[in-house]
C-alpha cells in the first residue's frame, strides 16, 4: 500500500503522530468511532489538523491508493 512520502521525514513524521493524538482527541466522541467507514472521518480530521496547525499538505490512506476500498 502506498504511503505520502513526507512520512518518511523524521520532522514531519512527529508532527503527523502529534496530528493524530490530536484528531482522536476530538473525534472521541464521535457517533461512528470505530464503525465502518470511520477512518475516512478520522483521516479528514487528521489531514485539516495537519494542514491548519502545521502547515503540512498530507494525503490520507485512501488519496494515495485510488482503487482501494477502505472500511
Amino acid at each position: 500500500m502506498e504511503t505520502d512520502e513526507i512520512e518518511n521525514d523524521p520532522t514531519i513524521a512527529r508532527l503527523i503522530a502529534q496530528a493524530d493524538k490530536l484528531a482522536k482527541i476530538e473525534l472521541k466522541d464521535h457517533a461512528s468511532v470505530g464503525g465502518i467507514g470511520f477512518c475516512h472521518v478520522f483521516w479528514e480530521v487528521k489531514k485539516r489538523i495537519l494542514k491548519e496547525r502545521f502547515g503540512v499538505e498530507w494525503k490520507s490512506p485512501a488519496e494515495m491508493n485510488k482503487g482501494v476500498l477502505f472500511d
